[in-house]
């Protein structure tokens, strides 16, 4: 079963209020993972628009996230990113800073030094191991892994930890994702389990 990845979400009307449900219990609820109902994705949201900073308020980048409905140059259903690369030297000692727009229509024109795209639907694939390379962000109960190469990022993973009766849920990254290290926490006692989605450029 396929859900929405990261970074659209699930939402019928403007700026991210969702009606699905994430995990619920308290000590994991995270208004930023939501219940992947891919219907409700095609009711009136074209686009997502983020802004990505870090932690000094120099730009990482844009990434434009189209749903099925985007008009203008744009493949429905993907996640394109506007990277400026200049500043990936402070992957890993400054954190991220999300915030984002929604709109309808042909979305705005964005540019990086590093541009590319990927899906916006994949299959969340839960884990019992995980690496320690890379760039880990956290925020909750979401975690974001960065690798790069020389020509810019080469590889995206998304990490969320949820309770055994909630499924992988779309998530809408916001707020700030603080720098950490090491895997990412796969065995637990209470049966919590992280899923990941994993892409390579």
């Amino acid at each position: 079963m396929k859900h929405q990845i990261s970074l659209l979400g699930t939402i019928v009307f403007m700026m991210g209020v969702a009606t699905g449900c994430g995990a619920n219990d308290a000590a994991f609820e995270d208004e930023e993972v939501r219940e992947a109902e891919l219907a409700q994705v095609d009711l009136g949201l074209d686009w997502r628009s983020y802004t990505v900073t870090y932690e000094n308020s120099l730009p990482f980048g844009t990434i434009l996230v189209t749903g099925s409905n985007v008009s203008g140059n744009f493949r429905p259903n993907r996640e394109y990113w506007y990277v400026n690369a200049s500043n990936l030297q402070y992957l890993g000692t400054e954190d991220l800073n999300f915030s984002y727009t929604d709109g309808t229509g042909t979305p705005p024109s964005y540019s990086g030094t590093q541009e590319f795209n990927l899906p916006a639907l994949a299959t969340w694939t839960a884990i019992s191991s995980d690496t320690t390379s890379g760039y880990r962000y956290t925020s909750g109960n979401l975690n974001l892994r960065l690798f790069t190469n020389s020509s810019g990022i080469s590889q995206v993973v998304w990490y969320q930890t949820i309770w055994p009766t909630s499924t992988p849920a779309n998530v809408t990254p916001s707020g700030t994702f603080t720098t950490n290290t090491g895997a990412v926490g796969t065995s637990f006692s209470t049966g919590i389990t992280t899923y990941k989605v994993d892409q390579t450029l």
